[in-house]
Parts: structure tokens; C-alpha cells; sequence
């Protein structure tokens, strides 16, 4: 038997919720690849810059699609 308080939140607060966290996660994603850029790249041919833009351009919204699901989903 589940015993736990379900907390139905409104669908504008998970809205709020979500336009928060999303950039909060960009600003440190995008300090991430700033720093890695920093140590990798002197090092790295142009095709590998242009994979590690590519690759860093991608994987950012692979955290961020839950959070988009979540928002969306009705109560």
C-alpha cells in the first residue's frame, strides 16, 4: 500500500517551475563547455572543435526533455 501525500501542482506553477530551472541549467552547462573548451580546444584539430561545438550543441537538451515532458503533462 503507497502511504505519501500526492501534491497535485498546478499546471502554471510547473510552467514557472520549469522556465526557472531550464535556464538556471543552461548558465552552468554553458560554464561546463566554457571550461572544457578552455582545456581542450589549443589542443584539438578544426574537424575536432567542430565535433566537440557539435556534440556540446546537442547533449544540452538531453536533461532538459524531461523537464519539458513534466511541464506539459496534465495533472
Amino acid at each position: 500500500m503507497y502511504i505519501g501525500i500526492v501534491m497535485k501542482i498546478n499546471n502554471r506553477i510547473k510552467k514557472l517551475i520549469g522556465t526557472i530551472i531550464i535556464p538556471i541549467w543552461l548558465i552552468f552547462f554553458i560554464g561546463i563547455v566554457a571550461v572544457l573548451a578552455e582545456i581542450l580546444l589549443p589542443n584539438l584539430n578544426g574537424f575536432m572543435v567542430f565535433l566537440f561545438y557539435l556534440i556540446a550543441g546537442l547533449i544540452w537538451v538531453v536533461p532538459v526533455l524531461p523537464i519539458i515532458s513534466w511541464m506539459q503533462r496534465e495533472n
